[in-house]
């Protein structure tokens, strides 16, 4: 596996928070975590400030009715006043020229917004509380006429609420089951913008690509991908339907053989937890391990066990805000992950 390398992502300072959204998905957090009925066309009402950018010439595409885990979102014409309730659905929107009128607070970003949109959203844009719980008298003050709701885990209890206040849009199937791809399709199609979807998934996976042909001697090598949310417990993954496991395989790395049989510990928001004495099975030649904060890093570090992962391969310690959009990639969050993450592709030999 050659030299160990210790390496930091471009914006390497360490970052403190919570879940990105109880919707997030944060990749280690055990607390990750309506009524079925069909959403109706929103009254043209006077909708209060006009602060939303729709998006342009979308009127032909309209109407439109989008099926998802919830039911049937129906809408006559472009909706001008959305409101997208997590990064993934931000993301997406943002995608196509949509700018919302509200948005769930990134905990990890400045100001409440996600490091790679900063300095791109302005004030137009105000900020709701996501979490612990949906704030709903935040999003219906904004007065919506379309809300964002794909990345929510939650959803089976929000929707019937979120759906009084202006037709949602959920998840095709579920939030951790949603492919970023796919998510971009569905919400393109609710704004009108199916062709500006397309294009967005198309650049985005043709920058993976080129990512994985800049850096060749990734492919074959081994990785482990992990989160440590407390000195005695880290969070691994390794099953083959988990998103970050198949983006890391897109740029032609592969799970370290050590890991095998973690993922039957696994759910759908919660990798396989290994114990302290278990750390160094996450040695690899490319190992990403993201931390909540400096004192648990230091504490886990400190373990014995460890010593093997700061010696083996390439080790990359992240923050919390990197190893999320690992975990739950979104369509402008995966260009910042790859710089983030370039010094460590151009370490492993």
């Amino acid at each position: 596996m050659g030299t160990a390398r210790t390496t930091r992502p471009a914006s390497g300072a360490a970052r403190t928070g919570s879940v990105r959204h109880r919707g997030g998905a944060l990749l280690a957090v055990a607390a990750l975590s309506v009524t079925l009925a069909a959403c109706g066309s929103s009254d043209d009402g006077d909708g209060g400030d006009d602060r939303s950018t729709p998006s342009t010439q979308a009127g032909g595409a309209f109407p439109v009715q989008v099926k998802h885990s919830e039911g049937s979102l129906s809408l006559k014409a472009a909706p001008t006043r959305v409101v997208a309730l997590s990064a993934m659905d931000l993301d997406a929107a943002l995608a196509v020229g949509v700018t919302p009128v509200g948005a769930a607070k990134d905990p990890f970003g400045e100001k409440g917004i996600s490091p790679w949109l900063t300095g791109k959203l302005g004030a137009d844009t105000t900020l709701v509380n996501t979490s612990p719980d949906v704030s709903f008298e935040q999003i219906a003050a904004l007065k919506p006429d379309l809300i964002l709701a794909t990345g929510d885990y939650g959803i089976s209890k929000n929707y019937a609420r979120l759906n009084q206040i202006a037709p949602t849009l959920g998840p095709a199937s579920s939030a951790a089951d949603d492919s970023w791809q796919g998510r971009q399709t569905q919400i393109g199609k609710a704004l009108g913008k199916e062709a500006a979807a397309t294009k967005a998934v198309a650049d985005t996976e043709a920058l993976i690509r080129k990512t994985a042909d800049t850096y060749p001697a990734l492919k074959g090598k081994t990785f482990s991908a992990s989160f440590a949310y407390s000195a005695t417990q880290i969070a691994t993954i390794a099953s083959p339907d988990d998103f970050a496991v198949k983006f890391l395989e897109s740029l032609g790395l592969q799970v370290t053989p050590a890991l095998k049989g973690t993922e039957g510990t696994a759910t759908k928001t919660q990798p396989g937890l290994l114990s302290p004495e278990q750390a160094g099975r996450l040695a690899s030649d490319f190992t990403v391990i993201g931390f909540t904060s400096p004192q648990v890093r230091s504490s886990v570090e400190k373990n014995p066990a460890y010593t093997k992962v700061k010696s083996t391969g390439v080790y990359t310690p992240v923050d919390t805000a990197t190893i999320t959009e690992l975990r739950n990639p979104s369509i402008l969050g995966i260009p910042w992950l790859l710089e983030e993450l370039t010094p460590s592709f151009k370490a492993v030999k």
